[in-house]
């Protein structure tokens, strides 16, 4: 059923249109591929399969993993939204090594370093907790890191975005830093102090101030994180063609209905086809350039973080020596354990 079931992915692909049914309802999802033996100029991303056998081998394991994990029925529909999901988080690398990439997903999932830890650090905003917990398949990865700040006297609280990441072979892959909590609020007084104080992490910042300093904050506690769980390396991923490609796609499509209906007047379309291209490209740019950039800007924050082009693929490598900051809120944020330097 595996092999059937991707064959249909395949076609559908190539037609940027791949349909799903959940609860007898039909979702189109536009997600577009090739999969081929030699490149197909169609602007669609190429995927090459180097050894069929080990090429499915692999897929069923994956499937039989995913399910198991995503708590999903082991019948048709779950099995294709399985199979479609899986190549969103694709790099263009990877495209090359299908074999390598569904290996790295299914370490993910098996990862029994991370899972369902928490905790919490006393700072000076407050009690600041965190945790590891799943995340849907629809996501970039199968676990996510959250994070929030607490006032304990007022139990006012202020929510850091989450940093979607998985573990394979001792390293860490990061392949998003975004959506804040929606279920944590906060009042306006507790909300004006935190952000004063991570404005002090900006004052003396020239380069990449564009960067949001919850971000900063987040990233530096979840390296502060990965240090105490004797995890030293982080692969910061290249762009995603595939998600790229699909906000593309969504963006035409809507125009495309939109213009069709026809109930808006010339000048109205126009405002809707900027609006929508101009939410696709900010996304665009903060999923690219603004990523990576967060991960330069700790270099300024931090001078024991090395960062490296890998010499095999894209992305950035990181390697943490130590997180040694002048800024009191960062140095807050990572304390460890005194006797964690003997460990290592």
């Amino acid at each position: 059923m595996i092999e059937k079931i991707f064959c249909e992915i395949k076609n559908e692909a190539r037609e940027s249109n791949i349909v799903l049914v959940e609860d007898s309802i039909q979702l189109p999802i536009r997600v577009g591929f090739n999969v081929v033996e030699e490149t197909i100029s169609n602007n669609l991303p190429n995927f090459y399969i180097q050894n069929n056998s080990n090429f499915y081998k692999l897929l069923t394991e994956y499937v039989l993993t995913a399910i198991d994990f995503y708590g999903f029925d082991k019948n048709y529909n779950d099995i294709k939204k399985i199979m479609t999901f899986m190549w969103s988080n694709i790099t263009n690398d990877e495209m090359n090594f299908l074999e390598n990439y569904i290996k790295k997903y299914i370490n993910f999932m098996n990862d029994t370093i991370l899972p369902n830890k928490k905790g919490s650090k006393n700072t000076s905003l407050g009690q600041l907790f965190y945790e590891v917990t799943k995340q849907s398949i629809k996501q970039e990865t199968p676990y996510c890191f959250k994070a929030h700040f607490e006032d304990l006297n007022t139990h006012s609280k202020f929510a850091l975005p989450r940093i979607s990441f998985g573990i394979d072979g001792g390293i860490c892959y990061i392949y998003a830093i975004q959506n804040k909590d929606s279920k944590i609020n906060t009042d306006s007084i507790y909300n004006l102090k935190v952000k004063n104080s991570f404005n002090k992490i900006n004052s003396s910042i020239k380069k990449y101030r564009n960067i949001t300093p919850s971000f900063i904050v987040v990233l530096s506690l979840f390296l502060s994180f990965l240090y105490e769980n004797n995890i030293y390396k982080v692969k910061v991923e290249s762009p995603l063609p595939i998600r790229i490609q699909n906000r593309k796609l969504v963006t035409e499509y809507k125009i495309k209905f939109e213009t069709m209906r026809g109930t808006l007047s010339k000048e109205n379309l126009e405002i809707f086809k900027k609006e929508l291209e101009d939410k696709r490209i900010l996304n665009d740019y903060n999923s690219s350039i603004k990523f990576v950039n967060c991960f330069n800007r700790l270099k300024i924050h931090f001078d024991n973080l090395f960062l490296r082009k890998c010499k095999f693929d894209s992305g950035i490598l990181l390697e943490i020596i130590d997180l040694q900051t002048r800024y009191d809120l960062l140095r807050e944020v990572v304390k460890i354990k005194d006797n964690k330097e003997k460990e290592r």
